[in-house]
């Protein structure tokens, strides 16, 4: 696992490095106000008023800092990264403050692998690779946060769907669709316009007002109410991968990482209160082999509990939340699954299980979800008739395996570093004749694949060789096959891997048979 950075000795000296900055600027800009500071896991941030410092200033605070450090502080490992605007108390009617970006670690060493990992997540960012390989635009016209994908964008988003919904029917659910606007009174009763307004996009018709659904739960609890459940029927799961809105901060806006159009991969299972052990047990074998088949085997579980100092922001009395919370943690113990508690980020209806992945880079992010909710289905009165005759209350227990499709595109493209395996690549191979006088054989070459429904391209262009295959590998299409007088005599074909370079001559049968195999494990 990642080693930690949460410990107090580093949280001590994270804090020491965030005062010795403020006591920096202070002291280089007398008139400087001091607004908000905080630590994070790879660092800290603080923010200023009155000032004007840009990235070209941040040497001169550094050397400032070193002259006032108290003993102690390691002063070899610790560097400002960058300096970047920030609304007071993230609320956009705010006024502008500077905040500067720090980390520091226990030695130069580690501060010199955070350099190089920096580095190295330039290269791999997914809004530089994701334009460099055509996948997704983003257009002024269109807004912030409203990613636009291309046609091969398109083949790799629905590839992430296709592997998420064939989980999803093998764990017994069944497909639904529901529209993407919804009366007032829907989000009323599910409790999201209470604890969720700010977020919400509002549309108005000739004679009715709408909401933009920032949720699909509310719409699937009314397929579940539209008719009579006994005991037997249950549990009844519906799946859905459909795009919800929400209102996000401009500022808060990041490529595919952070988005107003938020595709789900959504389930929802209603179920006996006895039948809620049995459901994450179905859940959780899917979510491993999410977790497999993209490599992000580096993981643990976020329970997600409420905050007991804050109750206020959550539905339900004490008794359910305990209920719910204490059986979601006995279920990590029977999987013998790593977890760690984390109060205050469980949804505002009902704790949840958060599964964490490092990608490529070692950096954490949230994927998949399991949500326990004892409230929305009381909320929406539904009942199912039990076996001695009388209604009750089913629960709910939300999952998604990738969670936003788009924030998952975004985290593997970087994970990959835009390099797919076979299964996924929007493009997976490319036929390159060595001159116009192989374009025929080519097309019998790229006739065979399509039959075996490969994504396959041919590169008929008056390019050289040379640039051909140059130009394939910066799209880091798997593989290049090269067909010439050679190939065509021998009715076979040269084959170039992006990871693997040249791998000799093959038959293209030969070809396909292993290419089918390699891109099908996963599907």
């Amino acid at each position: 696992m990642k080693k930690s950075r949460n410990d107090k000795k580093t949280t001590d000296m994270l804090q020491s490095f965030s005062d010795l900055l403020a006591e920096a600027v202070k002291n280089l800009y007398p008139d400087v106000k001091l607004g908000k500071r905080s630590v994070l896991a790879e660092g800290f941030y603080y923010d200023f008023d009155n000032v004007e410092i840009g990235a070209n200033d941040l040497p001169k605070i550094e050397k400032r800092m070193k002259k006032l450090a108290p003993a102690g502080l390691p002063l070899d490992s610790f560097a400002l990264i960058r300096v970047s605007g920030a609304y007071a108390e993230g609320d956009e009617k705010n006024p502008m403050l500077t905040r500067i970006y720090g980390v520091a670690f226990e030695t130069q060493e580690e501060l010199q692998e955070y350099k190089k990992q920096q580095e190295e997540a330039k290269k791999r960012d997914h809004k530089r690779l994701g334009k460099e390989l055509g996948l997704f635009t983003m257009s002024p016209l269109v807004g912030p946060g409203l990613p636009l994908f291309t046609p091969k964008g398109t083949k790799l988003f629905n590839t992430l769907v296709q592997f998420s919904e064939k989980l999803k029917r093998e764990a017994g659910y069944e497909n639904v669709r529901i529209p993407h606007i919804a009366k007032y009174d829907l989000y009323k009763t599910s409790g999201h316009l209470e604890k969720f307004s700010d977020d919400v996009f509002y549309v108005k018709g000739k004679n009715d007002e709408f909401i933009l659904k920032p949720m699909n739960c509310p719409h699937h609890t009314q397929i579940y109410a539209s008719s009579p459940h006994s005991y037997r029927d249950l549990p009844v799961r519906f799946y859905e991968t459909t795009t919800a809105y929400r209102d996000e901060q401009a500022g808060e806006l990041g490529g595919l990482t952070r988005v107003r159009s938020i595709t789900t991969d959504d389930s929802h299972s209603f179920a006996r209160e006895d039948q809620i052990e049995e459901e994450f047990d179905l859940l959780i074998p899917g979510i491993m082999k999410v977790v497999k088949a993209f490599g992000l085997q580096d993981y643990k579980i976020r329970l997600s509990l409420r905050d007991k100092q804050n109750k206020g922001a959550y539905l339900g009395e004490d008794k359910i939340w305990r209920s719910a919370e204490k059986q979601m943690e006995q279920i990590l113990k029977k999987h013998k699954v790593p977890y760690e508690k984390a109060e205050g980020e469980a949804a505002f209806y009902g704790p949840k299980m958060d599964f964490m992945i490092h990608d490529g880079l070692g950096r954490e992010w949230q994927i998949s979800t399991i949500q326990l909710d004892l409230n929305m289905p009381e909320r929406f009165g539904l009942e199912y008739t039990d076996e001695d005759g009388k209604q009750k209350t089913p629960v709910i227990i939300h999952s998604a395996f990738l969670g936003s499709v788009e924030r998952f595109m975004g985290i593997i493209i970087e994970h990959y570093a835009g390099a797919f395996p076979l299964w996924l690549a929007p493009l997976q191979v490319l036929v390159l004749p060595v001159s116009e006088k192989f374009n025929a054989y080519a097309k019998k070459v790229a006739d065979q694949l399509k039959e075996e429904n490969f994504l396959v391209k041919i590169d008929d262009s008056d390019n050289s060789l040379g640039k051909k295959i140059r130009e394939g590998e910066l799209e880091k299409i798997p593989y290049l096959l090269i067909v010439g007088e050679k190939e065509e005599k021998a009715k076979n074909i040269s084959i170039r891997s992006h990871k693997g370079g040249d791998m000799g001559s093959s038959t293209v049968s030969a070809f396909i048979k292993q290419g089918i195999k390699e891109r099908d494990k996963q599907l």
